[in-house]
């Protein structure tokens, strides 16, 4: 293999490393969550109807300091497991709203 070629394979690889590292951080970043918003979301969504008031519990578990990271939390708004739960789609509530009431429902106590 000529050196050209090494080289334009070490920089393709270089590249390739750098893009995935992005990709890896991107992904698994927390958008900073505003509790007042996220409240004021909580109770748009009718989460209290069922998580009860702060996500104290009621119908539903118990939410409020919950030991879910945000990622898990996200995965569940989207996609519940439950057939009680309705799902959320990303355009009726925002990684960004659901980081907010993440952050709510953190700092209540």
């Amino acid at each position: 293999m000529k050196n050209s070629s090494k080289e334009s394979l070490a920089k393709g690889l270089g590249y390739l490393l750098v893009g995935s590292c992005l990709l890896l951080v991107s992904c698994s970043s927390v958008p900073e969550g505003n509790s007042s918003n996220g409240e004021r979301w909580f109770g748009m969504q009718h989460c209290d109807g069922c998580h009860g008031d702060g996500g104290l519990g009621g119908k539903a578990p118990k939410i409020q300091k919950t030991e879910l990271s945000y990622h898990e939390v996200l995965r569940k708004v989207r996609k519940p497991k439950s057939a009680i739960m309705p799902s959320y789609s990303a355009e009726r509530l925002s990684d960004q709203s659901v980081a907010d009431i993440f952050s709510y429902l953190q700092k209540r106590t």
